[in-house]
């Protein structure tokens, strides 16, 4: 693969410093054009490369990240919950699912709403879309945006870190081959980590099972 477009993108934003990575982690969530894995391994290669510091660099694109994420949630959140409640229902019935479903979905994520907005910036393309989910589903503001937060300084040390370490192995390397092996031993790490957790649940159902009767 000659093509790097990652390589490309840093090298434009290179000149801009740490505003330039504040302004690209903020675009992402907007206009996820290259991968926001692909941007934080090159920029942890910038930092091995004394382009910026490493903590700066996290920290600017927490920050980018988290502005995005909260914008979208609080914009969509004005809606109100009428317009809410409409555009909810209006989705649910495209994709086959009754009133009463979508009611129990919508309970069952306030129960677990920091855990699920956690949870949800650690999947690719799903992560930004979850603030507008949370803030249809009339999530609770603080929690929302609070795991959130933690998710993506999760998300982001997880790639800036690894494109920080690597850097001296693939100095020569494609940085947009190596955010895609990353982000394959990614998904295929969280599959493993969904199968798991459903055998535990079904351990434990059966578990209860027993010990009821």
């Amino acid at each position: 693969m000659d093509f790097d477009p990652v390589a490309a993108i840093m090298a434009w934003i290179g000149a801009y410093g740490l505003v330039g990575l504040f302004a690209i982690a903020l675009a992402e969530r907007f206009v996820p054009v290259i991968p926001s894995y692909g941007l934080l391994l090159a920029i942890g290669i910038g930092a091995a490369d004394e382009a910026w510091s490493l903590p700066a660099a996290f920290l600017s694109t927490v920050a980018g990240g988290m502005f995005g994420c909260a914008a979208l949630f609080y914009t969509l959140r004005g809606l109100g919950t009428t317009r809410s409640v409409r555009l909810l229902n209006g989705a649910g019935r495209i994709f086959g699912m009754s009133v009463d479903r979508i009611e129990r979905g919508t309970s069952s994520f306030r129960r677990n709403q920091a855990m699920l907005a956690f949870a949800l910036q650690l999947v690719p393309t799903v992560r930004l879309f979850a603030p507008a989910f949370a803030a249809i589903l009339r999530g609770r503001s603080r929690s929302v945006l609070v795991a959130s937060a933690a998710g993506i300084a999760v998300w982001n040390g997880l790639f800036i870190g690894i494109g920080f370490y690597a850097s001296h192995t693939i100095e020569k390397g494609n940085m947009t081959v190596l955010a895609l092996a990353a982000l394959g031993c990614l998904l295929v790490t969280e599959v493993a980590l969904f199968w798991l957790a459903r055998w535990v649940r079904a351990r434990s159902r059966r578990v209860r099972a027993l010990c009821q009767t």
